[in-house]
């Protein structure tokens, strides 16, 4: 037996060794049958016995290799990948016992240059598929401008108020009012290269930026917070605008959450008023709910 016979065998075997997209090879049991000198019934029964508690050596050593027993059930069907053709040469080159083959050896001989899966790849002339060009992301949605969603927030208040007779709800009208103000000075702040701020009422902070839930009742609710905040942490401000509480307009206490020492002190006095067993019973202690009926008697 001499390398031209076995390149003699591998011509006649050539039709039985496929190739996938991704260059691994498969052989079928006669083709690996061919190449190791072995009966290809013979070598069908020992990869069969994966299916029996008594495994034949081969198949033993074939699951150390790291196939499993369900897979080299299939290969009869699908073929034998290209590793496990290279083992199972050398094992009936080596290991086999009386078994063993010059051929096999020789077969191994000759694939320990390149390797099996690089040979299967060769003789069936496979080639690696061209790379495809990476698609570029695709951009992002851009709002349309500023004007047009403002002319659209006008149409919308328009058909709305058409279709309830000019009643509408004081809160549906704050949100519309709040939106066209916050448009317009993102448009200014476009326009101008002024400062980008951001001015909050500690309820807005605390739900949008720091998902807080702020009940309207019970002794954590949102009155209590701006109280809290107010009575303890009077050096974050005292700007004040009109606002829409409970339906009816009121002077609120609002923040320049912009500047990160007012946006950490926030921080700091909301979680302190969540985590707070009883925050009504620490302000009426700190004198802020008799500061308040105070005003109330002046004023009258």
């Amino acid at each position: 037996m001499s390398q031209i016979e076995i390149a003699q065998i591998i011509e006649q075997i050539k039709q039985e060794i496929t190739v996938d997209s991704n260059g691994q090879g498969r052989a079928s049991i006669r083709a690996t049958a061919r190449l190791a000198n072995v009966n290809d019934a013979g070598l069908l029964r020992s990869l069969k016995t994966a299916a029996d508690n008594s495994c034949s050596k081969l198949v033993e050593k074939l699951i150390r290799k790291g196939f499993e027993a369900a897979e080299i059930l299939t290969w009869s069907q699908f073929g034998i990948p290209d590793i496990a053709v290279a083992t199972i040469l050398h094992y009936y080159g080596y290991e086999a016992g009386k078994r063993c083959s010059e051929q096999a050896r020789l077969a191994c001989e000759a694939f320990e240059s390149v390797g099996v899966r690089a040979w299967m790849q060769d003789i069936t002339g496979w080639t690696k598929p061209p790379q495809q060009p990476e698609q570029p992301p695709a951009p992002a949605p851009a709002l349309p401008p500023v004007e047009q969603r403002l002319q659209t927030l006008v149409d919308a208040m328009k058909t709305l108020a058409d279709l309830t007779g000019g009643k509408l709800n004081p809160y549906i009208e704050q949100h519309f009012k709040d939106f066209a103000a916050n448009l317009l000075a993102e448009h200014n702040r476009q326009a101008l290269c002024g400062t980008q701020e951001k001015w909050m009422g500690v309820v807005n902070f605390a739900e949008i930026e720091l998902g807080k839930k702020v009940p309207l009742h019970g002794s954590h609710y949102r009155g209590h917070l701006g109280t809290w905040v107010r009575t303890f942490y009077p050096q974050l401000g005292d700007r004040q605008e009109n606002r829409l509480v409970n339906g009816t307009q009121q002077s609120v206490y609002i923040y320049a959450c912009h500047d990160p020492a007012i946006a950490s002190g926030l921080t700091k006095a909301i979680e302190e008023f969540f985590a707070h067993p009883n925050p009504t019973a620490a302000l009426r202690q700190a004198g802020a709910f008799s500061n308040k009926k105070t005003m109330r008697l002046v004023k009258k």
